[in-house]
């Protein structure tokens, strides 16, 4: 049966997502001492709107949605969810350009974002790395490992270049793969599933 979180919370945890890009925002645009030299900073509200279309949209929010919630046009919207980071951060090169618009904003939010989900991945899979040592599942330890850098959500196909020539328990893990359910919401997720697959082997 699924489970459905309250909308109060799913507004929070938002909330707390929208804090953390912005934070890297302010990171690759310098730094809080490079941001303190500029006296506008009206690009923080585009900043966070941006953020705030970027998860909307994620959550399956359409843009006529997403433009009514945070009180811009649809046209707006459009230019922030279809901006090219790669662009973006080759024009702005550490300055703030002088035209802040929407495309630039969008760009920075899918940046910021990016680095928000490696860092949360790192943390998940020092965590689960720790617990399967204690618990002494090397197979657990070699698969994090192989983890680090990688963006999840994962299809299959990611996971089996990631993981090739792995061996678990004398099974390869291709075979393990195969049985597994995607997409693959993150390296715990992974690991859960490959220890029931295991589990049920044995029985």
């Amino acid at each position: 049966m699924e489970i459905k979180v309250p909308i109060e919370e799913l507004e929070k945890k938002r909330d707390r997502e929208v804090l953390k890009m912005l934070l890297e925002v302010i990171e690759i645009l310098g730094g809080p001492r490079r941001i303190s030299e500029y006296r506008n900073l009206t690009w923080i509200p585009s900043i966070i709107k941006a953020s705030y279309a970027l998860l909307l949209q994620e959550a399956g929010k359409t843009q006529e949605e997403i433009a009514r919630e945070l009180g811009v046009t649809k046209a707006t919207v459009q230019k922030m969810l279809r901006s090219d980071e790669s662009e973006v951060l080759k024009k702005i090169k550490g300055e703030i350009a002088e035209e802040f618009d929407e495309h630039v904003a969008g760009g920075l939010a899918k940046l910021a974002w990016k680095r928000v989900r490696e860092k949360e991945a790192e943390e998940e899979i020092e965590s689960v790395t720790k617990t399967a040592e204690i618990l002494g599942a090397d197979w657990a330890v070699r698969i994090a490992e192989r983890l680090r850098g990688l963006d999840f959500p994962v299809e299959r196909e990611q996971l089996e270049q990631r993981l090739k020539g792995l061996v678990i328990r004398e099974i390869p893990i291709e075979e393990i793969l195969e049985e597994l359910d995607y997409p693959m919401k993150s390296p715990a997720d992974l690991l859960h599933q490959v220890s029931q697959r295991l589990k049920q082997r044995r029985s």
